[in-house]
């Protein structure tokens, strides 16, 4: 991907295939505001080939010291030195000029070191160890997955956590995506099963997935036995006769309550727990829907199950 970084904060920038630098800021996917910088100032463009840029300003721009011929693309190279008017804000070195690809760029606070890299899997923000929100791909679309429920992703979104926040880059990399585990012509979704087995005093969970019958054995994690949770719930709305449209939904607070402790804890067991199973299992054209999410509540997704041992059958 393209990387330029600013020479007065020392941001990054990550290009779009077509990406303009100016001070109109519904044109514009990087604004501006020193004064002699142009409302659009100058495009820059991926060719499949190389990124080239073009001059649209009123004052000019400045590539290694040369002012570029306006109108005209010119081939961009790594270490070059750009300069869209007089400060330091219009100041950028390039960085890398890698083929675009969809990402997310950090913002104000954090570390400026390059963008995150999606897992169209799931990528857990902030981190692995602590999640707050999953960001994958599915059925053709970015999406986030956070506490409040899941919903999709445009270009400039951005990804809010209490480490900081990340800016959606989107750009044309369908051929990635084509290429990927989600191709239409990759191998159909394997048939999934859970099995957990719970120990009598209730502390302890394992898990064992069947993928087309054959067992992926997962150990025993804290995240299991809140599968375990959301499983009971709707296994208990069956035998009540419900439609399996209503089957499982439970509060986020209820279920923190059943669980003691807190909701934010909860929603980073679901994280985990989905990271572990989507790792464990082959990829294929879709992800399963591990735990299903509307705005408040949540429930065990549409999965055969079956829960050995515990103080409690299901």
């Amino acid at each position: 991907m393209a990387l330029f970084r600013n020479q007065l904060d020392g941001r990054i920038v990550v290009l779009r295939p077509l990406h303009t630098f100016g001070r109109h800021p519904s044109v514009c996917q990087t604004v501006m505001k020193a004064p002699d910088v142009s409302q659009v100032h100058a495009l820059f463009r991926w060719n499949r080939q190389t990124w080239e840029i073009v001059d649209q300003s009123r004052n000019g721009t400045m590539l290694n010291g040369v002012r570029l011929v306006a109108g005209r693309w010119t081939v961009l190279a790594v270490g070059a030195k750009l300069s869209m008017g007089e400060g330091a804000e219009a100041a950028w070195t390039v960085e890398d000029l890698g083929p675009p690809v969809t990402c997310l760029s950090p913002g104000p606070g954090l570390p400026q070191d390059g963008p995150l890299a999606l897992n169209p899997r799931g990528t857990l923000l902030p981190d692995a160890q602590e999640p707050e929100a999953n960001v994958f791909f599915e059925d053709g679309r970015w999406l986030q997955e956070s506490g409040d429920g899941t919903e999709p992703l445009v270009d400039g979104a951005m990804v809010h956590t209490s480490a900081g926040s990340w800016e959606f880059v989107q750009c044309d990399d369908l051929e990635s995506t084509r290429e990927s585990s989600f191709d239409p012509r990759a191998p159909k979704p394997p048939e999934v099963s859970f099995r957990f087995t719970v120990s009598q005093n209730e502390e302890h969970a394992s898990l064992t997935v069947m993928s087309d019958g054959k067992p992926i054995a997962l150990g025993e994690r804290i995240h299991h036995y809140t599968l375990v949770t959301l499983a009971r719930v709707r296994q208990q709305d069956a035998d009540k006769g419900l439609a399996p449209a209503s089957q499982g939904w439970i509060e986020l607070d209820a279920l923190s309550r059943m669980l003691g402790v807190e909701p934010s804890y909860v929603n980073i067991q679901i994280f985990r727990a989905k990271h572990q199973i989507l790792s464990a299992l082959p990829e294929c054209a879709a992800s399963p829907a591990l735990v299903e999410r509307r705005r408040g509540s949540l429930r065990f997704g549409d999965f055969a199950f079956e829960i050995e041992g515990g103080a409690r059958s299901a």
